[in-house]
């Protein structure tokens, strides 16, 4: 038996509390690491990026323009710094000019006459524990392909934790985590290339998707640059007694269908329809995708974008805010990130 860490004191029994595990090593050669993360460093692109402690409480964050990553003054609104990751102050990323606006989108606005949904996701809660994953696979009913499939890059999860290595000013090399799922953009790439219009945009806000239209060209997964849309290889099966864990309310697709995360749009519908035959409204904080319901540093937050008092809304307030790579791509994507703050350790090192 080893003896993994040391005793600590149990206020609760009075004793001393000791973690151990019994282990045992086996030689058996070498194999491929299967996983489902893509490139482990961020090369520089705005996609997890940190706020010190002490510019936050300066009220400095980080913000995307096309010369890289700046620390903008929310009071003032102009560039203070380069922020980690930012790469020239070339252009009108100088110091002490305003960021440039975000050039205007091609594509008309929507309208959504009731409900628009959206989702925020602290970075500075998550800690990459992979519970939303394996939430949305048991409420979505997604198929388990292996290994195998997995290394050909046929995995099915419509959530994916992405871990990126980053290295510190002092050599030190941490580890950042993100939960990609579908970002159901306003102007999402992915449902222009449909030939079929099996991909379409909801009247709610949602990147909607009907499988019984799909005929699998797959160019919307081509044209997704967040790479959330799943293709169905196989038809997959789920033997007894398996099959009883399948949700009622959810479609299981079959080969040659995509699909994708939809907010748990079975939820939504589920208190629609209960609001409106008990002649109410839907309640801020009543429906809750599965993801968002088993965080367990409740990391991720869903509701109503035209709900003003909404908690999501109160979240993409907050000055960390910025959406993923939204600046370059304009997706207009309807997940709003909050970035880590960097805090400094107990020896008043960054932590």
């Amino acid at each position: 038996v080893q003896d993994l860490l040391e005793p600590e004191f149990d206020a609760g029994s009075g004793t001393l509390a000791w973690v151990q595990a019994e282990v045992e090593i086996r030689k058996r050669g070498k194999g491929k690491l299967v996983t489902v993360e893509g490139h482990p460093y961020t090369e520089g692109r705005p996609i997890v990026p940190v706020v010190d402690l002490a510019d936050a409480k300066a009220g400095r964050f980080p913000r995307q323009t096309l010369h890289g990553m700046v620390l903008v003054d929310v009071h003032t609104g102009e560039i203070v710094e380069k922020a980690e990751g930012g790469k020239t102050h070339g252009g009108r990323g100088k110091k002490g000019r305003r960021p440039p606006k975000k050039p205007k989108s091609m594509y008309p606005p929507h309208e959504y006459p009731e409900h628009q949904w959206g989702l925020t996701v602290d970075l500075d809660r998550c800690t990459g524990c992979g519970a939303c994953v394996t939430a949305c696979y048991a409420e979505n009913n997604i198929a388990v392909v292996g290994p195998e499939q997995v290394l050909k890059g046929r995995e099915m999860s419509w959530i994916r934790i992405e871990r990126y290595w980053v290295k510190k000013k002092d050599g030190r090399v941490e580890a950042r985590f993100i939960p990609i799922m579908c970002q159901q953009c306003g102007d999402a790439p992915c449902e222009p290339v449909c030939p079929v219009f099996a991909a379409y945009h909801t009247k709610e806000g949602l990147n909607g998707q009907i499988y019984n239209r799909c005929v699998g060209t797959r160019y919307c997964s081509n044209n997704c640059p967040y790479k959330v849309r799943r293709f169905n290889w196989h038809e997959w099966e789920w033997p007894e007694p398996l099959n009883l864990q399948l949700n009622p309310d959810v479609t299981v697709r079959s080969a040659g269908v995509m699909e994708k995360c939809t907010f748990c749009v079975q939820r939504i519908r589920e208190k629609e329809n209960l609001a409106k035959a008990e002649g109410r409204k839907l309640e801020d904080g009543e429906i809750q995708p599965a993801c968002v319901q088993v965080c367990p540093a409740r990391a991720l937050v869903f509701g109503d974008r035209k709900l003003k008092e909404s908690r999501v809304n109160e979240k993409g307030k907050d000055p960390r805010g910025y959406k993923l790579l939204d600046y370059y791509l304009r997706t207009r994507p309807a997940v709003t990130y909050l970035c880590k703050v960097e805090r400094p350790g107990p020896g008043g090192e960054e932590g």
